[in-house]
């Protein structure tokens, strides 16, 4: 009865040692599901790397479009979010300063919901167009990056910040990114609470 006890512990033993082996092929071999984060990197490996760049100060709160500039700029940057497939995209915001609101990332949904959440007068009053683009700048740093764009939404001209829009234009240059300009409002007067 012993000797029987001591077959079955020897065979699962070399059961076990079996099974281990398995799973370290399996393991190294690196399978992934089509729902992993691997994956969806694979999927998105062609894209190219954006930062939208928006202008958050007061004077977007203009109510020449309905409800006013900034809620239509927040749809459309939203509704240009949706449009693209396997770019990581960031958020910059500026008023008189800039912040990152969220580096570039595959998770639409994340970067959605921060664009949701932008409001004026969380930081220095004023329109600094340069401190926002070098700031987007520096969230594309990586040379080794092939495509890299930046998309500027304002409504005014520079009225402060420590960086030109001149000086952050050459910097991208130099940086090999490309800038879209975006002006948002209309020409002459608007209503402003």
């Amino acid at each position: 009865l012993l000797r029987d006890w001591i077959d079955k512990f020897r065979n699962s033993v070399f059961v076990a040692y079996g099974l281990i082996l398995a799973f370290l092929i399996l393991a190294v071999s690196k399978p992934f599901f089509i729902n992993t984060a691997e994956a969806l990197n694979f999927k998105f490996k062609y894209g190219i790397d954006m930062i939208l760049a928006m202008d958050v100060s007061a004077s977007m709160l203009a109510r020449d479009f309905e409800p006013d500039r900034l809620e239509v700029s927040k749809e459309m940057a939203k509704k240009f979010v949706d449009s693209r497939f396997g770019d990581r995209i960031g958020l910059v915001v500026y008023e008189g300063e800039a912040i990152t609101a969220c580096p570039a990332t595959l998770d639409y949904e994340v970067l959605k919901n921060q664009i949701d959440l932008i409001q004026p007068g969380n930081l220095e009053p004023g329109t600094a167009i340069g401190t926002g683009l070098g700031t987007a700048v520096t969230r594309l740093r990586s040379d080794l990056l092939k495509s890299k764009v930046i998309v500027l939404m304002t409504d005014g001209s520079n009225n402060s910040g420590t960086m030109t829009p001149e000086t952050a234009a050459a910097l991208a240059k130099e940086k090999n990114i490309r800038v879209y300009t975006i002006g948002i409002g209309t020409n002459g007067m608007a209503p402003t609470p």
